[in-house]
């Protein structure tokens, strides 16, 4: 070998020595970073409780709402699915409106009072609907609501009573207090804590359920 070729080889061997020592400081520098540079997982989302008029639609392929009364303090309503053409109450719905509408969700409850779904409502608007599940029983379909439901007179009809209160940017406020009727093909009353949880003990003793249901079973005769 010439003097000239072994200084040229030198001068590889060199390079390659040099590009070497540089890979495996990178990768070691890499392999000391993951912690940092790591990103974490992102946290799974509970997913929220599906809207009463979410899950009519769901389960049936339609959902309307006719108000069949209202005033200032009480609305009753037909949640309803289409079948040929005829509207089947899938909920006898009664809301107990609080006695003084905080401005917060006044316009909201504007809407709520001109006919609109209260969960949508809330929901479109960008608050929350959560639930304080006060109550799980039956009451016995009256002649008006088992017309409404085509179901027969005095069948058992499932009863849940809660209280609603809407959030939206760490703002919790109570809305309503809630009963509804469910037809028998809908929800029965061993559905109720399958889907919800049993109500705490406490909170079957709140003394605003009993007053619901004893206007509720007014309003259903």
């Amino acid at each position: 070998m010439t003097r000239m070729a072994g200084r040229r080889a030198a001068r590889r061997f060199a390079l390659g020595l040099a590009a070497l020592i540089a890979t495996v400081a990178v990768n070691a520098q890499r392999a000391a970073e993951p912690a940092e540079r790591a990103q974490p997982a992102p946290a799974e989302v509970p997913q929220r409780e599906l809207l009463n008029s979410e899950r009519i639609e769901q389960r049936f392929g339609s959902y309307g709402i006719d108000v069949l009364q209202s005033d200032g303090r009480y609305r009753v309503s037909n949640l309803h699915s289409l079948h040929d053409g005829e509207k089947i109450c899938r909920t006898f719905a009664v809301v107990a409106y609080p006695q003084q509408i905080d401005p917060r969700f006044a316009a909201e409850h504007e809407e709520i009072v001109g006919g609109g779904s209260i969960g949508a409502v809330f929901a479109r608007n960008g608050w929350t609907v959560t639930k304080r599940h006060l109550h799980f029983g039956e009451l016995p379909a009256t002649p008006k609501v088992a017309a409404l439901m085509d179901v027969g007179e005095g069948e058992p009809l499932a009863a849940h009573v809660y209280v609603l209160t809407v959030v939206k940017e760490g703002l919790s406020l109570r809305y309503a207090t809630i009963a509804e009727i469910h037809h028998p093909d809908y929800l029965s009353v061993a559905d109720l804590p399958r889907i919800y949880g049993r109500p705490a003990a406490a909170d079957e003793q709140d003394p605003i359920a009993p007053a619901i249901l004893d206007e509720a079973a007014a309003r259903m005769r």
